[in-house]
C-alpha cells in the first residue's frame, strides 16, 4: 500500500511539473477567478445569473458589468501579464533571480515620467504608454552605465544597489511633482501605491497594445533568450550578438512594464514573484517560461485585485500594497539564498 502511494505521488508530482498541466490550471485558476470577480461586489451576482447579465442589455445588472467590473479584469489580467514577461526577461539579461524592474527602477522612471505627463499634459491619455516607456529607457540606461562600468557581468548585489539607487531617484522626482502640485496630490496617491481602481476600456486600449507587442515580440524572440543563459563566450560561439541581444531585451521589459504602471501605477513584486515560481516548476526554457509567466501573472494580480476590492469592502486596498506584502518577504527570502 505505501508503495503504491509512493508511485501515485511520484507521478503527480511528473504530472504537476508538465508544461500541459501547469497550463491547463493556470487557465482554470484565471477563468475561476474571472468569474468570482465578476460576480463580486457592493451587489452581488449569483454565478447561475452571471451569463445572462453579461448578455442581456436589459437586465439591471448588464451595465455593471460590462462598463465596470470586466475592464478592470481585463486590465488586471493584461498589467500581471505585462509585468511577469517584464521580470522574466529582465532576469534572463541580468542572469539574476533578483531582477524586476519595480525592484532596480526600471518602473519607478516609468511613473514618474507617467506622472509629469498627468500634470502637464492630462489630455494626452493615449500616449502615456509612449512616455512610460520613455522613463523606463532612460532609468535602465543610467542603471546599464552604473551597474556595468568597469564589469562585463556584474554581481547581483551590484545590480540591486545600482537599482535601489534608480529606485531612489525615480521617487525622488514623483516627490517633487507631488510637491509642487499639492493641490492634485490626492489623486497620485494610488498612482503611487497602484491601484486599478477605475480601469475602463480606455486604459484597457492603452496597455493592451505595448503588451501584446512585448509579449509577441519576446515569444519570437525565445532562441535567443535561451542562449542568452549561457555564458558569454558560449553563446557568442555559436552566433550570438550577446550585447545586442541584451539590449534588445531590456528594452523588451522596459516596454512591458511601461504598459503595466501607465494604467496601473507601481505596482511591483509580480515580476520577481511569477518568474521564480514558474521557473521552479518548469525548468529556465523560454518556450514554456514565457506563456506560463504571462499567465501565471495574469493570475495573481487578477486575485490580489478582486482580494483588495472585496476584503473590507466598501473601501478598496491598493493591489500594488497587497502585492508588496506577499513579494517584500518573499524577496528577503531570495536574497539570502542568493548571497549565502
Amino acid at each position: 500500500m505505501i508503495g503504491a502511494w509512493r508511485r501515485l505521488a511520484l507521478r503527480f508530482k511528473r504530472l504537476r511539473e508538465h508544461p500541459a498541466f501547469l497550463t491547463a490550471v493556470l487557465c482554470a485558476g484565471c477563468a475561476a477567478a474571472a468569474a468570482f470577480a465578476l460576480c463580486a461586489g457592493a451587489v452581488e451576482v449569483p454565478l447561475r445569473g452571471l451569463v445572462p447579465a453579461l448578455f442581456d442589455p436589459a437586465h439591471p445588472m448588464h451595465q455593471v458589468l460590462v462598463d465596470v467590473r470586466l475592464p478592470r479584469i481585463v486590465g488586471a489580467a493584461l498589467v500581471g501579464a505585462a509585468l511577469g514577461c517584464a521580470g522574466t526577461l529582465m532576469q534572463t539579461v541580468v542572469r539574476n533571480p533578483l531582477a524586476d524592474p519595480g525592484l532596480i527602477g526600471v518602473s519607478t522612471g516609468a511613473g514618474a515620467a507617467v506622472l509629469l505627463v498627468i500634470v502637464t499634459r492630462p489630455e494626452a491619455t493615449l500616449s502615456l504608454p509612449f512616455f512610460a516607456f520613455l522613463g523606463a529607457a532612460i532609468a535602465l540606461a543610467l542603471l546599464v552605465a552604473s551597474a556595468w562600468t568597469g564589469a562585463r557581468t556584474p554581481a547581483p548585489l551590484r545590480i540591486i544597489l545600482a537599482g535601489v539607487a534608480m529606485q531612489a531617484l525615480g521617487f525622488g522626482v514623483i516627490a517633487i511633482v507631488q510637491f509642487f502640485f499639492a493641490d492634485r496630490a490626492p489623486a497620485f496617491v494610488a498612482f503611487v501605491v497602484g491601484s486599478l481602481n477605475g480601469m475602463s476600456w480606455q486604459d484597457v486600449r492603452v496597455v493592451a497594445l505595448p503588451t501584446a507587442i512585448g509579449i509577441g515580440l519576446a515569444i519570437l524572440s525565445i532562441r535567443t533568450l535561451n542562449l542568452l543563459l549561457l555564458d558569454d563566450a558560449t553563446a557568442g560561439g555559436v552566433g550570438l550578438g550577446v550585447r545586442r541581444a541584451r539590449l534588445a531585451a531590456s528594452g523588451l521589459s522596459a516596454l512591458l512594464a511601461a504598459g503595466a504602471v501607465s494604467v496601473a501605477g507601481l505596482v511591483a513584486f509580480v515580476g520577481l514573484i511569477v518568474p521564480n515560481g514558474i521557473r521552479l516548476l518548469c525548468g529556465p526554457d523560454h518556450r514554456v517560461l514565457l506563456p506560463l509567466c504571462a499567465l501565471g501573472g495574469a493570475l495573481l494580480v487578477l486575485v490580489a485585485d478582486t482580494i483588495g476590492r472585496t476584503a473590507v469592502a466598501p473601501l478598496e486596498l491598493p493591489v500594488g500594497a497587497l502585492l508588496s506584502l506577499i513579494g517584500g518577504p518573499y524577496f528577503l527570502i531570495l536574497l539570502r539564498r542568493k548571497l549565502t
